[in-house]
């Protein structure tokens, strides 16, 4: 029988935040492998180094570091997929790179002639592109179980994010394409980037339910991630040690580290199931992990979870059936 430990696990942006302290976790358990897949090969190597240095006496022959995994380069991400050794599937994608875009305008992606907004880019088509060409290559294993790191944004945060809606399939592709009047605001962005994420897991998980389990899961509101690192040094520094500290001290937000545990959890099947969509309460930041479908009525609209999904296939391809691997 397969023990959790003998898995081996596939991380996107494992140098920092949640990501690392989640390899960190993983580490720690004993996992054979676990591939840690950053912008570039040294971000991965320090961070390897880094994890090494804070754990201590523990071997670190499971380690795998891999660079090009740029959420917003669709060429060079199918590179860095290519360059992964193919006689090793695994058994867990953790797509969880990302972050706001601190501007005051909308920002776009180009892609083979067409535009699309850059936070909904990074924090979905990005890991989207990534799964694709991994499924491409048979490296994924049987019934392999696909997490989606989401936020809850996706259904609104009362002073802090608006909940996402869309009245209709066109008001959702224009927004994607940079064809809507909406006014740019980015912790809406970011709120808005986390539903298509939401609507593209429940479309998988539909698709693929004999191929893979996909989830997507956030463990609630985390101080100390990467998410701040476009801001001016001076906001960022107010933001991080003073804003989130007294989230921190009142119990709204958590540590990296008790949010990777989390995500640790679901990797081993604590929470969630094929087609989940997994976070905080309701009206709150941080709290027992509930369904998060109820609290946006525009996360189970199936015409817009079909419009994202046609948004997908249309650019980016859909998924392969026919190159799984067969690796026990």
């Amino acid at each position: 029988m397969k023990t959790l430990q003998s898995q081996s696990v596939f991380i996107t942006g494992a140098n920092g935040g949640m990501g690392k302290e989640t390899t960190k976790i993983l580490t720690k358990l004993g996992y054979k492998r676990i591939a840690m897949a950053c912008r570039t090969v040294e971000k991965a190597d320090i961070a390897k180094i880094e994890i090494s240095n804070e754990l201590g006496n523990i071997k670190f022959d499971a380690l795998e570091t891999y660079g090009g995994f740029d959420m917003n380069n669709p060429k060079a991400i199918e590179e860095a997929v290519n360059n992964l050794p193919s006689d090793k599937p695994f058994d867990v994608v953790f797509l969880q790179s990302g972050g706001v875009v601190f501007t005051k305008d909308f920002q776009f992606i180009e892609h083979q002639g067409r535009k699309f907004e850059k936070t909904i880019f990074q924090n979905t088509i990005g890991g989207y592109i990534t799964l694709y060409h991994l499924k491409r290559r048979g490296l994924l294993k049987p019934n392999a179980k696909v997490i989606f790191a989401g936020g809850e944004g996706a259904r609104g945060i009362p002073g802090m994010i608006e909940k996402p809606s869309f009245s209709s399939p066109k008001q959702l592709s224009d927004y994607v394409y940079g064809q809507s009047d909406v006014k740019y605001k980015d912790m809406n962005a970011m709120g808005v980037s986390k539903y298509s994420s939401a609507l593209l897991t429940q479309k998988l998980a539909e698709l693929y339910k004999d191929e893979l389990e996909v989830i997507w899961f956030t463990p609630g509101l985390t101080y100390g991630t990467n998410g701040l690192a476009a801001k001016p040094a001076i906001e960022r520094f107010f933001l991080e040690k003073i804003g989130f500290g007294m989230m921190a001290l009142f119990g709204i937000a958590q540590s990296p580290k008790a949010a990777a545990q989390k995500y640790v959890d679901a990797i081993e099947g604590r929470y969630g199931k094929n087609g989940d969509v997994l976070g905080a309460p309701d009206k709150k930041m941080l709290g027992k992990i509930t369904d998060q479908k109820p609290m946006n009525e525009a996360l189970t609209d199936a015409t817009l979870i079909d419009e994202f999904w046609h948004i997908i296939k249309e650019n980016f391809g859909e998924l392969p059936k026919s190159t799984l691997a067969n690796v026990g």
